[in-house]
């Protein structure tokens, strides 16, 4: 993993840990109806504005009944659906009448531990992964069979990128004595074209670990080859 990888992937965990911490607290005092009492409101008016990049804000105010007494507050929201005059399900606080809202847009306050959850699996699922691939690529040194594959070519991987760049992978492939048949192997992502070390150095063949029981499990050893970057 490269260290602009390393960096992504952690903002993304960090800015997703914070998002995730904040939407939950956030959310758990919205959701919580233990003090409130569920009642209807007429929606009295609604106030339309724009911000200083010419979207559109909507300030609702409903009119409802409380303890024997008209309110008028405005919502923590806006739905589409709403116009003057229309009647909505709506809640108020028994400590605090003039303090109002309407669950179906509490619901919309979700997506503030959803994106942070997402945030956070985005960042942290690269470490994991590449902490399973060195496990299994340390298991498959000691427990695997080692054979030498020929050296096929290196390839651009273009279904990954990193700021613009696309990482390469070596190919290469080796004929099974046992069953005759030919396997190709494709290595990990480097940051590197490594064509012109194995050119000068005459690499042939590289080892390659395998598990001759699934033999879609291998591990390509290029120490060799990065070795010359470090």
């Amino acid at each position: 993993m490269s260290k602009a990888e390393k960096g992504l992937y952690g903002m993304f965990a960090i800015g997703g840990t914070i998002f995730l911490a904040v939407g939950l607290l956030f959310v758990g005092r919205i959701f919580n109806y233990d003090n409130t009492i569920e009642t209807v409101g007429t929606i009295t008016k609604i106030n339309v504005s724009y911000d200083m990049d010419g979207d559109k804000d909507h300030d609702v105010y409903v009119a409802y009944m409380a303890n024997g007494r008209r309110y008028e507050s405005m919502l923590n929201g806006y739905s589409s659906s709403f116009y003057e005059g229309k009647k909505i399900d709506m809640y108020y606080f028994k400590d605090n009448p003039q303090k109002i809202g309407v669950k179906s847009l509490d619901y919309i306050f979700l997506m503030f531990p959803v994106m942070g959850l997402i945030f956070l699996l985005i960042g942290i699922i690269p470490f994991i992964t590449r902490r399973v691939k060195a496990k299994n690529a340390k298991r498959l040194k000691k427990e695997g069979n080692l054979v030498y594959a020929k050296y096929l070519r290196t390839a651009i991987n273009m279904h990954y990128s990193m700021n613009g760049r696309n990482p390469y992978n070596v190919e290469v492939e080796w004929l099974n004595p046992e069953d005759g048949q030919t396997y190709t192997f494709k290595s990990g992502n480097l940051w590197y074209n490594p064509e012109d070390i194995i050119r000068e150095k005459g690499i042939t063949s590289i080892p390659v670990y395998v598990d001759m029981t699934n033999k879609k499990k291998y591990f390509i050893d290029l120490d060799a080859i990065l070795k010359e970057q470090e």
